[in-house]
């Protein structure tokens, strides 16, 4: 074999090791793939505050269910709904509701179908009931939370008022059967537009 051909030999050999090499490498490479509810939770990641609110305010909004008597617990995107509702058609209709909520990820419905209904649940709506004929109260319905367990009614949310959360506290006690009342409301006066600007500019984050 003549000196050219063999150096032409060596040549060839060579580009062939490294378009095999390259190909190899290229083979080991695991694709990468989009994981589109990955991307889907990071765009609508929300504070577990923001999800419980916004969950509740569906639930209260839709009008085919009885609100009142359900509770919100969310968990890093994780909401577990709580309460009783007369009928498992209301059960489902909560859990559908919910899920249509940005920013859950799982959803746990604990709702317990009681269609005689507890003692305890007809003193939470008749509180309910009681809270909205106060006219202090009419508009703050929405931020308060009731929750009756043995004839014990607690309070909870928010007004703007000292005089709200007094007249809620009251309305509450003067419900028949109620034998007690925790009023764990807070007073949080409503922000004029001049200081949540400056808030905001502060990075102090505001509920809607």
């Amino acid at each position: 074999m003549s000196r050219a051909l063999r150096i032409l030999n060596v040549s060839l050999a060579a580009v062939v090791s490294v378009c095999l090499s390259g190909a190899g490498a290229l083979a080991s490479e695991s694709p990468v793939r989009a994981h589109p509810r990955a991307q889907l939770i990071a765009e609508d990641a929300q504070s577990d505050e923001q999800v419980k609110y916004k969950v509740e305010e569906r639930l209260r909004t839709d009008g085919r269910i009885d609100w009142e008597m359900l509770d919100v617990e969310v968990q890093q995107g994780f909401v577990t709904l709580y309460g009783e509702v007369l009928t498992e058609d209301q059960r489902g209709l909560a859990s559908l509701i919910a899920s249509t909520v940005p920013g859950v990820r799982e959803l746990a419905n604990r709702i317990i179908v009681d269609r005689a209904l507890s003692g305890d649940y007809r003193l939470r709506k008749a509180v309910w009931s009681t809270l909205r004929d106060v006219d202090a109260l009419r508009e703050q319905t929405q931020t308060l939370r009731v929750l009756v367990e043995k004839a014990v009614a607690t309070l909870s949310g928010s007004v703007e008022q000292p005089l709200q959360k007094e007249a809620a506290g009251k309305a509450a006690q003067s419900v028949q059967g109620i034998a007690k009342v925790v009023n764990a409301i807070t007073v949080q006066p409503r922000l004029l537009q001049t200081e949540r600007e400056t808030l905001l500019k502060q990075g102090v984050g505001l509920m809607p």
